[in-house]
């Protein structure tokens, strides 16, 4: 049985929601700075999370393939997985740089599903194509970026649009969630501490969670963040 200590309520969208209007994540990536609130980016896991559910019929235990560059989206889906007790599993990408462009990504080949990974039950991706989303049950194709409207591309058959699909979500979480599958929460050392976190935060989870937890946020890419953004962000600690 789930219990209050364990469950993604507990773990995640309560501390999300307990923010309120406060930012929970600042973006600095592609043209602009994107700001989510903690309601508004508790908004995006539960919508995910419905979709997820509902649409893909993902289970507990299932594998989901991220082939996505770092993007709040991404972070955003992975929480989403893990509020499922789904397994995540995050192909490496790069950013070609701060302020860059998603299309001028230093981008590693997705021929083939990754070692150790049979079967995935959906792989969410920026290239749709690939041999390695022909791997997967379900394909959901995302444009990691931030005001995109849709997938900008042509679609194969069956894939999924990620971004319209998902907006169409509810916004009340409906679904019965099992324990929390991603890394437990670090304890924070601060009050409402303000993360600077490399990427998308998503190789340092558990100080991220600590952060929301103690009524924090995070801010990122690191590299698209000079001295003085870091200083008008109020940053307290580099993640």
């Amino acid at each position: 049985m789930t219990t209050a200590a364990t469950s993604p309520t507990a773990v995640l969208l309560e501390p999300l929601e307990a923010l309120g209007p406060l930012p929970a994540l600042a973006w600095h990536g592609e043209a602009a700075r994107i700001e989510l609130s903690g309601h508004v980016l508790a908004n995006w896991v539960i919508k995910a999370i419905g979709h997820l559910h509902d649409e893909v019929a993902l289970e507990q235990g299932d594998v989901v393939v991220l082939d996505l560059p770092p993007h709040w989206k991404r972070l955003v889906l992975a929480l989403a997985v893990w509020s499922l007790d789904g397994e995540v599993v995050t192909l490496p990408r790069r950013h070609a740089g701060g302020g860059q462009d998603a299309a001028e990504e230093s981008v590693e080949p997705a021929e083939s599903v990754p070692e150790g990974v049979e079967d995935p039950r959906a792989v969410i991706t920026d290239r749709p194509g690939s041999a390695l989303a022909d791997s997967a049950d379900e394909v959901l194709a995302v444009q990691a970026l931030s005001l995109a409207p849709r997938f900008d591309g042509e679609l194969p058959p069956l894939v999924r649009d990620w971004v319209v699909e998902v907006r169409g979500s509810s916004d009340r979480l409906s679904v019965p969630l099992p324990a929390w599958g991603g890394p437990a929460p670090a304890a924070s050392s601060e009050s409402a501490p303000r993360l600077l976190v490399e990427d998308d935060g998503l190789d340092v989870v558990p100080r991220l969670l600590g952060a929301w937890g103690a009524g924090g946020g995070i801010v990122g890419p690191a590299s698209a963040v000079t001295d003085h953004r870091a200083a008008e962000e109020g940053v307290t600690a580099h993640a």
